[in-house]
């Protein structure tokens, strides 16, 4: 099985801030016994932090195995079985400080569901236009080798294949789609059949409008609920209201981007009352478990 060493995108300031705990213990105890003048007591925390970081283990790698992926970072193991994870995560943006476009990779799991979720793989530079460098290390390519291998989708395949084919390895295959919904759709009267009123759904949704720091299941609770209220609407007009129905569409669709699935064609919202359906169930089943 194969080991790909990620140490190439490692960030430091994880490393420091493992120096950064013993170094704030060092200062309290010097604090508090009087032992230490304030400069010696911050010059000596100083050199904890860069002792520390100096001598942390940087060994940063992921193992492919016949049941999943073991993660270690600082010889910390996590084991990841093949039904836990769903593909890998790519996400783009910019360096705070230099302004500098960077690649974040993160596992995305199957629970919970949400893009760029998951455990932190490590993060690299990019061009402007957020394509690959001229040279990426062979351990990138290697990953995305790995996944490739057993299925896994990649967020940007192109930029996987310029990493592979620079490195002479095939590229990525087609991704699979998942297309939803799969199995019997419920219809809008069993779906929402012991849901809460629209008015205090519609309360819910309005003070819980910004959810993107929030934890992914509590994020998704939201997507899941606001499509749920817009698809509610919608249907106690009949769908007569093209605004209506058009906004019950997109916040379908959010979902579903969410969730990493391809809605079938015009099947967007049937795919928001199946999962409705079942986190109610869900729902009531933890409550008569307390």
């Amino acid at each position: 099985m194969t080991t790909v060493r990620l140490a190439f995108m490692r960030r430091w300031v994880d490393i420091i801030g493992v120096g950064c705990i013993p170094a704030l213990i060092t200062v309290i105890v010097l604090s508090e016994t009087g032992a230490a003048g304030v400069g010696t007591t911050m010059l000596t925390g100083a050199a904890v932090v860069a002792a520390v970081t100096a001598c942390a283990p940087r060994t940063f790698w992921v193992r492919e195995h016949e049941t999943g992926l073991t993660v270690v970072r600082l010889l910390v193991p996590k084991h990841y079985t093949w039904a836990e994870i769903r593909g890998l995560a790519m996400e783009f943006g910019e360096e705070t400080e230099t302004g500098a476009r960077l690649v974040r990779l993160r596992l995305r799991l199957v629970d919970p569901p949400g893009r760029f979720r998951g455990p932190f793989l490590g993060e690299l530079t990019v061009k402007d236009d957020d394509g690959p460098r001229d040279v990426e290390p062979r351990a990138l390519a290697e990953l995305f080798a790995l996944f490739g291998r057993h299925g896994l989708p990649v967020d940007r395949p192109e930029f996987a294949n310029a990493v592979l084919s620079a490195h002479g390895l095939p590229p990525l295959p087609p991704p699979p789609v998942r297309t939803v919904p799969t199995g019997p759709v419920p219809t809008p009267e069993e779906a929402y059949a012991d849901a809460p009123a629209v008015a205090e759904e519609a309360r819910y949704v309005d003070a819980h409008r910004s959810r993107s720091n929030e934890p992914p299941r509590r994020r998704r609770e939201f997507l899941l609920r606001l499509a749920a209220l817009r698809d509610r609407v919608a249907v106690g007009n009949t769908d007569a209201d093209p605004g209506q129905v058009s906004s019950a569409r997109i916040a379908a669709r959010d979902l579903a981007e969410h969730d990493g699935v391809t809605p079938a064609e015009g099947d967007a919202r049937g795919y928001v009352r199946q999962q409705y359906a079942e986190w109610r169930r869900g729902s009531s089943a933890r409550r008569r478990g307390r």
